[in-house]
């Protein structure tokens, strides 16, 4: 009795430790911030990624803009999308999204066929971070979303 007990606990505590989502990758936004610094702008910045980030993109628009867009493209073709709104933002249109906290703010997450998104606003800025799970086999889930986002510093 006492080793079927014994090993149901080891069930448990694996299953425990499964459960709370992809071991996430440290990434070092150094040079990132100081792009982004020349751009005019000093925002908070992920730390971990459930990836090794090869390299980052900043999409800047042909015209001066209050949305800074970065993407972090992954060694497996994975892509997060991360855009910093330095205005205000509003969303329209009918969708579902579930209250999350953030770093200790209120934020939503949202979901759907093409992919996942956490949204919040820290400091002057309104984070989105986006990612598409169209094409891809790595499975990203919203405990992911939300660990990535609570990484930014």
């Amino acid at each position: 009795m006492k080793k079927w007990m014994i090993v149901c606990m080891m069930i448990l505590l694996s299953m425990a430790g499964c459960s709370n989502g992809q071991t996430l990758t440290k990434y070092d936004h150094d040079q990132l911030s100081r792009d982004l610094k020349k751009e005019g702008i000093d925002p908070k910045l992920p730390t971990r990624f459930p990836m090794v980030v090869e390299d980052y993109e900043i999409q800047m628009p042909p015209h001066k803009s209050a949305i800074y867009s970065i993407m972090f493209n992954g060694e497996d073709g994975e892509v997060f999308d991360l855009r910093i709104h330095s205005g205000d933002v509003t969303f329209e249109g009918d969708f579902e999204k579930e209250e999350v906290m953030i770093n200790g703010k209120d934020g939503f997450y949202t979901e759907d066929k093409a992919g996942l998104d956490v949204n919040w606003k820290d400091g002057d800025y309104f984070y989105i971070l986006n990612y598409q799970t169209i094409g891809l086999d790595i499975e990203v889930t919203k405990e992911t979303m939300i660990n990535i986002a609570d990484s930014f510093k």
